[in-house]
């Protein structure tokens, strides 16, 4: 699996966007998690596609979408990668995003 991670902002609160291609099962995935203290007993998830009634078979596209619907913004450069994960069949790949859309991969 891979994992391209953005810090970034939600309304108020700091998040982490983890996007990014599971390998072994043949999807994307998304969530966004809260750095902060979870808010009226949450679980400080902010939104994970495990939550949507189609959980798997979801395109990039989609995940587009619901960052523009949540106002949150993440590098261009993330969704060119991950797109290139799926093509090139990698896992086990961790990549961190700096504002200015550069990016490092980690160990996974």
């Amino acid at each position: 699996m891979s994992q391209h991670c953005f810090s970034t902002q939600y309304r108020t609160r700091t998040v982490t966007v983890i996007l990014g291609w599971d390998r072994p099962l043949g999807h994307y995935f998304m969530v966004i998690e809260g750095a902060d203290e979870p808010e009226n007993g949450s679980d400080g998830i902010v939104y994970s596609n495990l939550d949507e009634a189609a959980a798997f078979g979801l395109d990039l596209a989609h995940f587009r979408d619901k960052l523009a619907d949540l106002g949150v913004q993440v590098p261009a450069a993330i969704f060119e990668e991950i797109a290139r994960d799926r093509r090139d069949h990698v896992g086990n790949r961790c990549v961190w995003y700096r504002p200015d859309g550069s990016f490092a991969d980690t160990p996974a």
